[in-house]
This record gives C-alpha cells, structure tokens and sequence, in this order.
C-alpha cells in the first residue's frame, strides 16, 4: 500500500479556521434559536392563561361572557390560535357552560393532555366554574415557533463570507509555505534552481529569491562538473562489463574444444598399440575441435573488431545482387546447405554502401544458423522495400523457430537455445550478434520473429550508394 499524499499547509490551516468559525456560528445560532422559541412559547401560553383568568374574572363580577366569547372568535379564527380549544364547565352538575372549538373532556386524565402543546385548567375562587383551554400542536403553530427565514439567509451568507475570507488568507500563506518547501526540496538534492517561482512582492519572497539567485551561481559550475564526470565514468564501467563479460564468455566456450582436444590427444599417446582405424578416428575428431576453435577465435576477432572500432569501416560501391548470388553459387557447391534450398531476389543494380567482407560473413552467418537449427528445407532472401536513402531486406527459413521467451535474446553474445544441440551442431553462439554488429557498423536496423508460416524472420536495412 502506498503511502497517502501529505495534507498541504494550507488546507491543514484552512479547514480548522473553518471548523471554529461555523462552530461559533452554529453555537450562537443555536442559543438565539433556543432563546427566540422559548420567548415565543411563553409568549403563546401567556395568551392562553390569559383567556382562563378573564373567563374566571367574568364569573366572579357577573359579567356577560357573550362579548369576549365573541372576542375571542373574531381575534384567534384568522392566527395562529384558531385551533385553540376553550371549555367552562360546572363543577356541581358538570354541564358545559361554554366551549370554544370542540369541547374539551371535563374531568381529563393525564394520557389526555399530553398530546397538547399548551394545557391548563383554572377554577374559580368558590370552585362552582372550571375552565379548561388546550392548544394541539398543529402546523401552523409549529411555523409561529420556527425562527424566521430571514435568520436562516443572514447565517447562511455570513457563513459563506466568513468561508471565503478563511479561504483567500490560508491561501496567500499556504502559497508562500509551498515555494518555501519546494524550494528547500530542490536545494536539498542540490537540483538546478532556476525556477518559475512567483514569490509573494514582500520581504520573504525577496529573501527566497536572493537565496535562489546565490544557490544556482554556486551549483552550476559543480552541475557541469559532475555531469561530464559521471558520463565518463558510466562509458568506462560499460567498457570494463562488456570485456570482463566477453572475457569470462571466451574463457568458457574455448575450454571445451580444448579440453576435448587434449583428451584425444592423451587418448593416442596412452595407448601406442591402438589400432590404426581408431587412432585416425580420434584424430578426424581432434581436427573437427579444432576447426571449431579456429571457427571461434576469428568470430571472436571479428565481434570484437566490431564492438570496439573507433572508427567507421571502410566501406565502398557494391552490388548486393552480385553479392548474393555469389554465396548463393558457393552454398550450393559446397554442399553446405544440406539438402536446404537458397533463393533470392535482388534487383540487379542494388547498389550499397558496404564492405564486402563483412557482408559477406553476415549472409554466411544467417545461412549457417538456418543450416544448423532450423529444420527447415527452405531459405529466401529479398528485397522488402526501397526507400530514398535505404534498402530494407527480409530473410526467413521454413523451419521450427524458436520459442517466444528466447526471441530477445537471440543477437546476445554465446546465446544459446540448447547448449547441448548448439555446440554439437558446430555454432561458436556468435554468428547471430555479428551479424546485428555488421548492420548497426553498416548504419542499418535489424530485427528478429518467428514466421506465421514457421520458421525465423530477419529484416534488415542497408544504406544505399
């Protein structure tokens, strides 16, 4: 699991800004919401208590209730009392003497009030009337209760500004702490510091920039320095790898020819009565090893002569076409196709850039690999394409191929698919990586596939003439 991205400075200051100010936004909102809705709901029963005690005052001096009764109709029907409920009743015969909306039950239990948001009861001082008044909670009084819409839109926008201003000033800080670590970043792995930064047009941003200014006029002399030294140092350990890694792969491939050799060798001195026929055969043997190592050294000579020339190699006007059909004639008549067939198709003045020598080994090259491990019976060899400064040419066998895992490794010196089949087979594992030598030498590309058909695929370029 990766790790997670730091929070930046600016964020890490904003959000706790924000978070105090609306928490002291929300707790002064939430005090005034209490505060407003208690206000509102004593207001409201002080209203309520109010209609019992002049229902009970009206009892008390005789008065005729038919007026406030009328009062009360005319001034809650339209407000936010209309739902109230008034009952008087007698407390001797427990008539009802008036009521005010629907009746409230005389004599309720404690299940009956609690549905009310207001519920009180007075009796009159010689306890002959009680007066019952309820008000359910209802919708409209749930409304009266509810702090006003205009509160909601000045918390709101107050919020916002309040979220803006927090945001514009971590912002301005949070910018100049993100130069200043950006900055240190860069000075800390001495990277060049000539930056695109935009400081602040005040005192720390000058510092900053003076301190950019004196850090790249010291570094850039030691930048340069440095540079060349690590690339020369890069081409002579890559130098040094590709001869103790040639050295290493000569010194293996050359002890077995030898060792082979010297155990014929010491075969035939050992034993002075061995007959001729068996000696003749140890010696066509040796002859064969040695054949081989002559094979490995001049392929070795060549490789390297390839790998390390320092400069171009001499190169002149050829005809590919004549070229080709000389090794074409030379294959066949010394049999060393093995029942393989050779044909070509280059145009006749298929003029190159080249040294004969060199690509002469490299067609020899690519058809005694075919020979030796294709299994094929066929090999052809033509012209792909011509362009304005090159030719591009194709080779292929209709042999086996090889498998996909060791196509990227078939131009590595001493390569081998099969050890055991290569080296019997005669192979030196350097004719594949002197050939792709000679192309690059040459200028040219190259790459290796299997055939769709079977078998392997070469395409290479050449310059032309």
């Amino acid at each position: 699991m990766g790790l997670k991205k730091p929070t930046s400075y600016q964020w890490r200051l904003f959000f706790p800004l924000v978070a105090l100010l609306w928490f002291t936004i929300a707790a002064m909102v939430t005090f005034q919401h209490k505060r407003e809705k208690t206000y509102r709901s004593e207001t409201i029963k002080q209203q309520l208590e109010f209609i019992n005690s002049r229902v009970v005052f009206a009892y008390e001096h005789n008065a005729d209730i038919t007026p406030f009764n009328r009062f009360i109709n005319d001034y809650f029907s339209h407000s936010v009392y209309k739902d109230v409920r008034v009952s008087v009743y007698n407390t001797k015969t427990d008539n009802l003497l008036f009521s005010f909306g629907d009746p409230i039950k005389h004599k309720k239990t404690e299940a009956d009030k609690r549905p009310n948001f207001y519920y009180s009861e007075q009796v009159s001082h010689d306890g002959n009337v009680i007066v019952y008044t309820a008000m359910p909670y209802t919708v409209s009084l749930a409304e009266a209760l509810a702090p006003d819409s205009t509160m909601w839109i000045t918390i709101i926008t107050l919020a916002i500004i309040v979220t803006i201003i927090a945001f514009g000033s971590t912002y301005y800080i949070g910018k100049t702490v993100k130069f200043l670590r950006d900055f240190a970043k860069q000075a800390a792995t001495e990277k060049d510091l000539t930056t695109t930064y935009k400081f602040p047009k005040d005192e720390l941003g000058d510092v900053s920039q003076q301190i950019i200014n004196l850090f790249n006029s010291k570094t850039k002399a030691i930048e340069d320095s440095e540079k060349e030294h690590k690339v020369a140092l890069a081409a002579i350990e890559e130098k040094s790898r590709m001869k103790r890694e040639l050295t290493n792969n000569i010194s293996h491939e050359i002890k077995t020819p030898v060792g082979i050799i010297k155990g014929y060798i010491d075969t035939i001195a050992d034993d002075p009565n061995m007959s001729d026929d068996t000696k003749n055969h140890f010696i066509t043997k040796t002859q064969e090893q040695i054949n081989r190592l002559c094979d490995l050294l001049n392929d070795i000579s060549t490789i390297t002569r390839l790998s390390e020339t320092t400069q171009a190699i001499p190169t002149e006007k050829l005809n590919f076409h004549d070229i080709v059909y000389t090794i074409a004639n030379d294959v066949k008549e010394s049999g060393m196709l093995k029942g393989m067939e050779f044909s070509f198709d280059i145009p006749l003045n298929c003029y190159i850039n080249g040294n004969n020598a060199l690509l002469n080994s490299t067609i020899l090259n690519l058809i005694k690999n075919s020979v030796a491990y294709s299994r094929g019976t066929q090999i052809r060899l033509f012209t792909l394409n011509d362009s304005f400064d090159s030719y591009t040419f194709r080779y292929y066998d209709n042999g086996t191929g090889v498998e996909e895992e060791h196509i990227p490794y078939l131009f590595d010196r001493f390569y081998r698919i099969d050890a055991g089949r290569s080296r019997k087979a005669g192979g030196t594992g350097l004719g594949l990586p002197i050939v792709k030598n000679t192309i690059l030498t040459h200028g040219g590309k190259i790459t290796v596939r299997n055939r769709p058909q079977g078998g392997l695929e070469f395409t290479f370029t050449l310059p032309k003439f």
